[in-house]
């Protein structure tokens, strides 16, 4: 016999959730604040940095000490905090993984960016297929199957969203290149990093994992919603008030996109075309 549950229940569950989900959103946001904070003798200059650095690392630890606390209580909330996890994981492996000199010259030292960001996407793969396999999520659960042919047009026009997208976000930061002009291999290559240290491994994490966790824990429309609000708050580093905006629109899009169809093919190639666009192809236009 089916067990009934009042609705006073479930809405002191969802407040004990929001409880916990908030604080992470606040301090994740507190972080990222100090982490963009710039100095006053240069802009690249990030004097609060490691106080940013350190907050992800603890609220990396804290979450999954209270995944393993919530566990037993409320299995949903303990699934979705690991998952939450992912996002200080971005930060902490894009700022403790070492940049080595490829290029000693100040007026090249963008191109350093490729073979740093190839390293960053090893430690985040592997941490993303280390939390699926530890929640069982097989490539199905996380949209990688195309499960019927009509399916492949849709995810093609959403992937070629990204061309447009890359443009726009373009406008708005002015970006330096991050490989030599005319050269062909440095593009391709760049772009295959690209896809798996971004297009990949982040809409695994935000789309993938953490999306269909927040939405079964909160619900479709604010499980959507929280999950962008993390999303867009990962990129104040650029402290550029209308791309937070652009961000947490295409943020919204590309999980309204995830939840309807079920797959991520087309917003990771959009995601990685978008970055193509931005870092390797605009600025030399």
């Amino acid at each position: 016999m089916a067990t009934a549950v009042s609705t006073p229940q479930v809405a002191s569950v969802r407040a004990s959730r929001w409880t916990y989900l908030l604080a992470y959103l606040a301090l994740v946001t507190l972080a990222e604040v100090f982490i963009a904070i710039p100095g006053p003798a240069s802009p690249v200059d990030r004097p609060f940095q490691p106080i940013g650095l350190s907050m992800h690392i603890l609220l990396v630890f804290s979450l999954l000490f209270l995944s393993v606390f919530q566990q037993t209580k409320d299995s949903t909330l303990a699934a979705l905090l690991v998952a939450v996890s992912l996002a200080s994981l971005v930060r902490v492996f894009s700022l403790a993984v070492p940049r080595f000199p490829f290029f000693a010259s100040p007026e090249i030292s963008p191109l350093n960016t490729i073979p740093w960001l190839a390293l960053v996407s090893i430690p985040l793969l592997v941490s993303v297929a280390a939390v699926a396999y530890v929640q069982r999520l097989g490539p199905r659960d996380l949209g990688l199957l195309v499960r019927r042919a009509r399916e492949v047009p849709l995810q093609f026009v959403v992937a070629m969203t990204g061309i447009p997208l890359g443009r726009l976000e373009y406008a708005i930061l002015r970006p330096g290149p991050w490989i030599p002009p005319d050269s062909v291999g440095w593009l391709l290559g760049g772009a295959v990093v690209i896809f798996l240290a971004t297009g990949l491994s982040e809409e695994l994490i935000f789309r993938g994992i953490l999306l269909r966790r927040a939405v079964e824990a909160l619900g479709g429309r604010y499980g959507l919603l929280y999950v962008t609000a993390i999303f867009a708050s990962l990129h104040i580093f650029f402290l550029s008030g209308f791309d937070l905006v652009f961000v947490f629109g295409v943020g919204l899009f590309y999980g309204f996109v995830a939840l309807k169809t079920k797959n991520l093919w087309g917003v990771i190639l959009s995601h990685s075309l978008g970055n193509v666009i931005l870092y390797l192809v605009a600025p030399f236009h």
